[in-house]
């Protein structure tokens, strides 16, 4: 893979909410004036989102719900903020609220974990801890891809609607693969990732067909990497391409 540096290397942090108020506001005004800062953003902010949408729900243990509806009773609201009026670059208003929406359900969901190790539910604890460690790790390495300067996204929509965006680091040797709307298959079917370079393709991972949709993420080297490919393959995966690729993308 081209180790490219990213036009603009605020875009990954400004996904994660990390910028400072003069970064986030000279960010937004080169969206305002730039077609190409909007489409990064805007894809940045789309695997950050899917991201959070990757992992299974789980019902908190009912002593935390009734916990946490006798803390909104007896908590005393503040007065609402009146935001600042920074003009919203066109086409970013959307998917940040989207990502900040994504981002507190979350911390919800962090926080049912917290007080299922406080109430020390069992089995429930257990599972709640095991999806939390995955998201905390999925978590992590998405960071470390947002936050390198030479972070690139990709997108791509098929002729059947389902769309996939790669955000990748060639430094980092990573990359988060979000897929939406792929079509389900039979169960002895998967899609297989690869990565092509000159010497050909190399199996990057399988997406189950009935449950493809999420993030899927990949590491490891990327020098020489030029593409981006999925097939389908047996569930068990194939050693090379034994199909024509559903999808291509040039990295």
């Amino acid at each position: 893979m081209e180790n490219k540096h990213n036009d603009n290397e605020l875009a990954g942090s400004f996904s994660l909410n990390a910028l400072g108020d003069t970064e986030r506001e000279d960010l937004l005004r080169q969206a305002g004036e730039s077609a190409t800062v909007r489409d990064e953003i805007d894809e940045l902010q789309q695997t950050a989102a899917l991201l959070g949408l990757s992992t299974d729900p789980v019902d908190p243990p009912p002593r935390v719900k009734a916990r946490l509806m006798d803390t909104i009773r007896t908590t005393e609201q503040l007065p609402p903020v009146p935001p600042p009026e920074t003009p919203a670059a066109p086409g970013t208003g959307r998917t940040v609220q989207r990502f900040f929406a994504l981002a507190a359900g979350v911390l919800l969901l962090a926080a049912g974990g917290l007080g299922a190790v406080v109430l020390n539910q069992n089995t429930q604890q257990r599972e709640l801890e095991q999806r939390l460690d995955a998201l905390s790790s999925r978590q992590d390495e998405l960071i470390q891809i947002l936050a390198s300067a030479d972070v690139q996204s990709k997108s791509q929509t098929m002729d059947n609607g389902a769309t996939v965006t790669l955000s990748y680091s060639a430094t980092a040797g990573m990359m988060a693969v979000a897929t939406a709307g792929m079509p389900e298959l039979p169960s002895n079917m998967g899609y297989e990732l690869w990565l092509i370079s000159a010497d050909g393709a190399a199996s990057a991972g399988m997406l189950g067909g009935t449950e493809a949709d999420g993030v899927k993420m990949i590491s490891g080297s990327m020098e020489g990497v030029t593409h981006f490919g999925i097939t389908v393959e047996p569930s068990t995966g194939s050693d090379s391409p034994t199909t024509e690729p559903i999808m291509v993308q040039e990295l």
